[in-house]
């Protein structure tokens, strides 16, 4: 199977540092025929598609054509991506709490959807459209990134104190005690699920799963001779059985299926 070769690039404005990870971008002049899993992710990419229709498939089966600009809200089940033809992609990659400034929507409003982005940033999309025949990425993302710096709200950004709690959260290894992290942290169960609602699009708990299973299928793509009881216990599961039922939730498949599939994209995908 051959590589999608995906390059990425530190946003240069240093307003946008504080909210995007990283730009990817897959460009190929060959025909690619792109039939992969997407899985679950605890942040949200836009996607900036400028080349051929990019088809979703969800777990039930229904079809979802995507906008050039859209957007996959989170989810918590993995969707089918097929797009053949040459490729011109460009991918923004949010932290966590990095897209809501942009978008000005509670992000629960977007769990398991696939969003485009004409209706709630149409200014942007149409001036992003004019960039289609630019050939250098480098320039494209240049061109993202001045409109990007237009569109944000600086007083949407969360306060200091409710960043250092959700950044404190993704890095607590007690997973199961929500309540005594908000009782450390001085807030109520209920504030804490307000600001993931807000901030981020899904639940504390869901989240805990989703970023557990992240960090526990970059050590299987490390290292995938460990075997499942290690990993299991390494990443706060109860025993191997536990871990697997997760990973068939989140994945469709038990690992050992998924590795026979290589239908992920982080399968296919190399950096360079």
């Amino acid at each position: 199977m051959s590589f999608l070769n995906v390059r990425r690039y530190k946003p240069q404005h240093p307003m946008l540092q504080e909210f995007i990870k990283y730009f990817w971008a897959i460009k190929s002049h060959d025909e690619t025929v792109v039939h992969h899993k997407l899985l679950p992710v605890s942040n949200i990419d836009i996607i900036l598609n400028f080349s051929s229709p990019i088809k979703y498939i969800a777990d039930d089966n229904r079809e979802i054509i995507a906008d050039k600009v859209h957007f996959n809200g989170i989810r918590d089940k993995y969707l089918m991506m097929d797009q053949r033809g040459p490729l011109d992609i460009i991918g923004i990659s949010f932290s966590s709490t990095g897209v809501y400034p942009f978008l000005k929507i509670p992000l629960s409003e977007f769990k398991n959807k696939t969003i485009g982005l004409d209706c709630l940033m149409k200014d942007f999309t149409s001036r992003i459209e004019e960039v289609r025949g630019v050939d250098s990425i480098k320039e494209k993302i240049d061109a993202i990134e001045k409109e990007l710096v237009k569109m944000v709200d600086t007083g949407l950004i969360p306060k200091k104190k409710t960043k250092q709690i959700l950044q404190q959260f993704y890095i607590n290894d007690d997973g199961d005690r929500i309540h005594e992290f908000c009782r450390q942290y001085g807030i109520s169960q209920r504030q804490l699920e307000r600001y993931f609602s807000k901030y981020i699009g899904i639940n504390p708990k869901l989240y805990q799963r989703l970023t557990r299973f992240q960090k526990t299928f970059n050590t299987m793509m490390q290292n995938k001779d460990m075997d499942f009881t290690t990993l299991a216990y390494e990443n706060d599961y109860y025993d191997q059985n536990h871990f697997i039922k997760e990973f068939k939730s989140f994945t469709g498949a038990t690992p050992t299926g998924f590795f026979h599939e290589k239908k992920s994209v982080k399968e296919i995908m190399k950096v360079t």
